[in-house]
């Protein structure tokens, strides 16, 4: 299955510069930990048909975690793991495209289409999950019986279930059921009562799936009270829709509520605006990490505005220093500012945030956190002061103190300010690629112009040039371009595309990498905000009612911030 002997590498992800971070060094170490755990789980147990392809994925992102691990000491792994899969799962399993980790799978030629963070993220998750169910020694016992009983064979889940099963007092097979066969993710209540004392009378939690079903996850996590001098921890272990939690009942309200702070849950939990301050400068880096996560999830679920999600994120990226979180926080910061906001909140709330931006680069933070403060600050900088400062950091008229940049940064850099509209972007592209010397990296450069045009009419030209098969061989470069020619500054000139977008999609699938249609999918029509993308999408998905399941589903889940923004904005 795995092709022992010719696994083949991306230049890229393996040879980096003297600037690597240590967390890209664990990801190159990961990559190769993978590709060797997949000698046991995908060729020594080879599952038997493609609608357990998941498994040899999970097992590989699982094994490599245990092999190299241990050898970044300095890393918080759990930190790294709650921040590598949670965003990447939600982004799928919230939408109306989801799909379970075990998929059905008809006809071969459509087996690339099951690949997704479903797999990639939210089966290891799952995993983690199985493994503090049943615990660590009763997990590894039932993954060495697997493998001994199907070793030069074929197996599915179930039958590593069934192994698993005689080693735990649960019925993994009815866990298995929701965590495995269905999808979508448990959104949470809570009901915390007080007295006039401001002693804690009842407190439970409640869970209903995301998608309208009776779903019920089982699952551990922990709920953490914050008080002014300590805080208190409870493991929660919630088996059915409403949970009890009876030991918290007499002790003072606390100041602030932490869900999920151990990060070991899966689920929208509640956040309340007057305790986010508090629950952003928690001292655990894990706890941080899921306040985070959980403020942009329940933005996107409608009970937060992004205003203030972005506040609260802007509040953080002054404080935060540690590299993950960062750029967790960067990441957000972007997607709430472009995805979520319309022109005119764009515009309202941009000069403030460049400016804070800019303030914290010319501070003695760290390089690594520079860096991600100048990725975040060049992504955004498109009023007239950015663009002025991000032309000056090009002509190295202007530099940051601690900040390190490359080539491909300037060139990036040069693209943007293209991007940005920058009355002089002919010249600056022209100079760039002066600067180049490696042939590959000029022919990109020059695939990409048309795309960084200020005239509409080459970009449509190069758009409506990707109906020919031939002009989408270098997939990379296809899906940079359309991230420019749909940029959100340039949607209403280039909203006319959305149908070709669509049209194409089914043919891209037939010709392209198994990761190909979501990507396209995303650099297009994902993009955009505006109501008429997204009734071209549902008129779409109308007319094509024999379209492949699993395509419908990507598309369903590349526009799902379309879907969402709709309802965000008008409110």
């Amino acid at each position: 299955m795995e092709h022992v002997g010719a696994i083949q590498y991306r230049e890229s992800a393996l040879f980096y510069d003297e600037n690597a971070t240590e967390s890209e060094l664990l990801g190159r170490a990961k990559l190769i930990g993978h590709e060797t755990a997949h000698m046991w789980f995908g060729d020594l147990v080879t599952m038997r048909w493609f609608n357990d392809v998941w498994m040899k994925e999970v097992f590989a992102n699982f094994m490599a975690g245990k092999i190299v691990n241990p050898n970044f000491p300095n890393i918080n792994h759990d930190l790294l793991f709650l921040t590598s899969n949670y965003p990447s799962a939600y982004a799928e399993d919230r939408t109306w495209g989801t799909n379970p980790i075990r998929q059905e799978l008809g006809n071969l030629k459509n087996a690339g289409s099951l690949y997704g963070n479903i797999i990639y993220s939210k089966a290891p998750i799952m995993m983690r999950q199985l493994e503090a169910t049943i615990g660590e020694t009763a997990f590894q016992k039932g993954i060495q019986e697997y493998i001994r009983d199907f070793a030069n064979s074929n197996a599915d889940w179930n039958d590593l279930v069934t192994r698993l099963d005689k080693q735990s007092d649960i019925d993994l097979v009815k866990w298995s059921e929701v965590w495995v066969n269905q999808s979508s993710r448990p959104i949470f209540e809570e009901n915390l009562q007080v007295d006039e004392n401001g002693k804690i009378t009842e407190f439970s939690i409640k869970q209903t799936a995301e998608d309208g079903t009776a779903k019920i996850w089982p699952q551990l996590f922990e709920i953490t009270f914050i008080y002014p001098e300590e805080t208190k921890s409870f493991a929660i272990n919630i088996q059915d829709k409403t949970l009890q939690i009876a030991e918290v009942e007499g002790l003072d309200q606390p100041e602030a509520v932490l869900y999920n702070s151990n990060g070991m849950g899966y689920g929208v939990f509640p956040v309340h605006e007057e305790s986010i301050a508090k629950l952003t400068q928690f001292e655990a880096e894990v706890g941080r990490a899921q306040t985070f996560i959980n403020i942009y999830e329940n933005t996107l679920v409608g009970k937060l505005s992004p205003e203030k999600a972005l506040q609260s994120f802007l509040l953080a990226l002054e404080s935060e220093e540690n590299e993950i979180l960062f750029r967790l926080i960067s990441g957000y910061t972007s997607s709430i500012f472009w995805d979520f906001l319309d022109e005119d909140q764009r515009d309202e709330f941009l000069p403030n945030l460049e400016k804070s931006i800019w303030n914290q680069l010319q501070t003695t933070k760290p390089s690594n956190i520079k860096k991600g403060l100048y990725s975040l600050y060049s992504g955004i900088a498109y009023n007239s002061t950015g663009i002025k400062k991000l032309h000056q950091i090009w002509s190295s008229q202007l530099t940051i103190p601690n900040l390190k940049l490359n080539q491909d940064d300037f060139t990036n850099l040069a693209m943007k300010l293209a991007v940005f509209g920058h009355p002089d972007s002919e010249s600056i592209l022209k100079k760039e690629r002066e600067k180049l010397e490696n042939p590959d990296k000029i022919k990109r450069f020059d695939f990409l112009v048309p795309a960084l045009s200020q005239d509409a009419s080459v970009r449509d030209s190069l758009f409506v040039s990707f109906k020919d098969a031939k002009n989408r061989e270098k997939e990379s470069w296809v899906l940079t371009a359309c991230d420019y020619i749909n940029h959100p500054l340039r949607q209403a000139e280039s909203i006319k595309h959305v149908p070709l977008a669509l049209d194409l999609i089914q043919e891209i699938q037939l010709t392209g990498d198994i990761f190909f249609p979501k990507r396209w999918a995303v650099s297009t029509f994902g993009q955009y905000q505006d109501p008429r993308a997204w009734n071209e999408v549902q008129s779409y998905l109308e007319s094509h009612p024999d379209l492949d399941k699993n395509l419908r589903n990507k598309i369903l889940q590349a526009s799902d911030n379309l879907r969402r923004v709709q309802g965000i904005i008008k409110n």
